[in-house]
């Protein structure tokens, strides 16, 4: 990040000097973006969160954010009823942080730079060199390169997500509920509009 902005690189990150300071910014920035959407690498699964002695739960404190699991069953105020206050749930219904019983939720995490998947990391590397620069005013021939580069980075990224959850159209929720309904499972291949 030092060297495109034309600054020699410092074996010491925690250094007072303020393009450090401003890099070590602009990488806190760009990390949290990234890990904020969401991924397969920082996304816990049906995670089941109990309430303590009082009856509160308490959120991982690396936790960005969080839904409920298994929601296709709950009405729609329900999906939502549950919000993120400090390091607890709370109740929105109830107006309270005693939730009373054990909670099952999918959460996104924020892990530190240097455990991101190496696809992740470059990334985050090449955004947040893109930033510093264009932060620093640089010129348009150097900025189109940067963000060439991150553009790259994005699409290897992206790529992976795809290939680890094994995304499919058929997948989404609407296409799920239309083949449970039965939804075009009796038309004839051969014509169109024509059922067997």
């Amino acid at each position: 990040m030092l060297s495109v902005i034309g600054e020699s690189g410092l074996s010491d990150a925690s250094s007072l000097h303020p393009s450090v300071i401003t890099a070590n910014g602009v990488l806190d920035t760009t990390d949290f973006d990234l890990q904020s959407k969401g991924w397969w690498f920082n996304t816990e699964r049906q995670l089941t969160l109990v309430q303590d002695s009082d009856g509160k739960v308490t959120l991982p404190g690396n936790t960005l954010s969080f839904s409920l699991s298994n929601v296709h069953n709950l009405a729609p105020a329900e999906k939502v009823r549950y919000s993120k206050r400090g390091n607890r749930l709370y109740d929105t219904f109830k107006h309270s942080d005693v939730i009373g019983h054990p909670i099952t939720v999918d959460i996104t995490v924020r892990l530190s730079v240097e455990d991101l998947p190496s696809v992740a990391f470059n990334y985050v590397m090449h955004d947040a060199a893109y930033n510093m620069y264009v932060n620093d005013d640089g010129d348009n021939f150097k900025t189109d390169k940067l963000f060439n580069r991150r553009v790259e980075a994005w699409q290897r990224l992206y790529a992976e997500h795809l290939k680890v959850t094994a995304a499919n159209a058929l997948d989404n929720p609407t296409a799920q509920r239309l083949r449970m309904a039965g939804a075009g499972s009796h038309r004839s291949p051969n014509t169109v509009g024509s059922y067997r």
